[in-house]
């Protein structure tokens, strides 16, 4: 399986969101809490109904901070929830119906399990949708569920959060690791020694010196 990558355009984010909730609601919500919080596919579907709750009420209200520990790595994160993101939970959990509990997954499949219970959209079928998607619009791959983590990681590159503040939140051993991850692009990286240039005034003062 060929490495994905991130989606690296924020149009092209919005134009692979709309068509997803056009799709789907949970394919949407799915896509959208890997872009909004970083997270991968295996911690977005386990995901329930009460992990962005608060209150033991019959109302709907979302917390402001949602803490997450990674399936994978065990890593702990603790997660703003924006008022935009908390919008969208909201009218999220309201669509899902009456019929569905606290302890349903978030981002539910149509199909039931064998006790007749709820369940996530299984990973491979969020994969399929993703890929689809991604292709009807154009969006170079390839595109995968990992994308979505992925592009987290490249969106607050771009909009300036430093290399390193992003390796300590997802956990990685070095920056070397999240530059690769994040496939930010090597220029990036040659930029920091194009900022510093005492080479040639080094050699200018050093020339100055000798005909003085």
């Amino acid at each position: 399986m060929r490495k994905t990558v991130p989606i690296r355009t924020q149009p092209e984010i919005q134009s692979f969101l709309k068509r997803l909730r056009e799709w789907n609601q949970n394919y949407y919500m799915a896509a959208l809490i890997g872009i909004q919080w970083g997270l991968r596919c295996s911690d977005i579907l386990a995901l329930t109904v009460d992990d962005v709750l608060a209150g033991t009420g019959k109302r709907v209200q979302i917390i402001d901070r949602i803490e997450i520990k990674e399936i994978k790595t065990g890593h702990e994160r603790t997660i703003l929830i924006t008022d935009d993101m908390k919008d969208e939970l909201y009218m999220h959990i309201k669509g899902m119906g009456k019929n569905v509990n606290r302890n349903c997954p978030l981002v539910l499949s149509r199909n039931r399990n064998e006790f007749g219970e709820c369940k996530p959209i299984s990973r491979q079928r969020l994969w399929a949708v993703l890929k689809q998607v991604a292709g009807e619009l154009g969006i170079k791959g390839p595109i995968g569920t990992h994308s979505l983590r992925k592009t987290w990681a490249f969106q607050v590159w771009q909009k300036g959060v430093r290399i390193d503040v992003i390796q300590k939140e997802f956990g990685h051993a070095s920056v070397a690791t999240t530059h690769r991850y994040a496939c930010i692009p090597d220029e990036s990286r040659d930029a920091l020694y194009e900022k510093i240039n005492f080479a040639r005034t080094s050699r200018r003062k050093s020339t100055s010196n000798r005909n003085g």
